[in-house]
């Protein structure tokens, strides 16, 4: 269990984060649902992307895939509706499948 002390509100951890110079780092990963695509989940991935929070669905077969799909975009300045469709749309998801097979 957490202590009291060490629990703070969202923005306040944000705002204490930035002022540690942490510019760059994942917030939160909730899986959010299953996703149309067989073995595919869906999950919001919230995180500061120089200093700016951003909060993303992501279609991936687990965790680990999810934040590797998500690593290229970071600290490279694509806007958050960009990134919203680039990694949470199932046709993209789709079309990515059909190109490796």
């Amino acid at each position: 269990m957490l202590r009291n002390k060490y629990k703070k509100e969202k923005d306040a951890l944000t705002h204490d984060l930035v002022n540690k110079g942490k510019s760059t780092i994942i917030l939160s990963i909730n899986l959010k649902g299953v996703s149309k695509i067989t073995d595919h989940y869906i999950y919001e991935v919230r995180f500061l992307d120089k200093c700016i929070e951003k909060t993303i669905p992501i279609i991936a077969i687990d965790v680990t895939q999810a934040l590797a799909k998500l690593e290229p975009y970071v600290n490279s300045g694509v806007p958050e509706p960009t990134l919203r469709w680039m990694l949470g749309s199932e046709r993209n998801v789709n079309s990515s499948i059909n190109v490796d097979l």
